[in-house]
């Protein structure tokens, strides 16, 4: 039976520089705003920043599904 939730293509070092981008571009995005200059583009970074750290979170990326692409470790043959 095929699981409904979606397959982790995230591995470690993948997902840490996507928190660490993600919190730069909340930084920037909401915190220091005089750095971008315009509302509209903050936010829009922001948001970006969010996304980044939630798609972090569940270890997956729909980009990478689109190239059949994983970062994750292969789940051992031993076990």
């Amino acid at each position: 039976m095929a699981s409904t939730f979606v397959r982790k293509n995230m591995g470690q070092i993948d997902r840490l520089i996507r928190v660490m981008t993600g919190l730069v571009m909340m930084y920037l995005g909401f915190i220091n705003q005089e750095v971008i200059g315009d509302l509209t583009i903050n936010i829009i970074v922001g948001i970006f920043g969010i996304i980044s750290i939630a798609f972090a979170y569940i270890s997956f990326c729909p980009i990478y599904t689109l190239g059949n692409i994983s970062t994750a470790k292969k789940p051992s043959e031993d076990a």
